[in-house]
């Protein structure tokens, strides 16, 4: 978890030296998390994310998967149109980051924001639902 919180740290950091993007507000309360996303949507203020949501998701036994099997794909169908669940969760940032500047019209602080939160997740060296959460959060989802 000190990890976790290390890593969204040093994001919000790089990420304040992008431009300012304006993110809904979120709601808080006293849990550290929390306060950690609500942190990371605030340094992401200047990004904007055009016509995407770039969240992914994790999830055990998808179709053609073994049910104990899991893999991650982007929420947006918009981004995730064509594009196959994967086991490396690499591949699905990617496909996010990528997406934003192809369909989504996002501006460069939002792709900026996207790269940063990719570097920060991968760092993790996690392949599971926590992996997924961590990724939304450093952007503010």
């Amino acid at each position: 978890m000190q990890t976790k919180a290390l890593l969204l740290a040093l994001f919000a950091c790089t990420a304040a030296s992008a431009a300012s993007v304006h993110m809904p507000r979120q709601s808080q309360n006293n849990n550290n998390d929390d306060n950690n996303n609500n942190a990371a949507a605030a340094d992401n203020a200047a990004a904007d994310f055009g016509t995407c949501t770039p969240t992914m998701d994790f999830q055990l036994g998808r179709p053609g998967r073994k049910a104990d099997e899991g893999t991650f794909l982007p929420t947006d169908p918009v981004v995730a149109e064509g594009q196959q669940d994967a086991l490396n969760p690499s591949i699905i940032m990617n496909r996010i980051c990528d997406q934003l500047t192809n369909v989504c019209d996002a501006n460069d602080a939002a792709v900026a924001a996207c790269e940063a939160a990719q570097a920060s997740t991968e760092a993790l060296g996690t392949k599971d639902a926590s992996t997924a959460d961590a990724f939304n959060a450093a952007l503010g989802f």
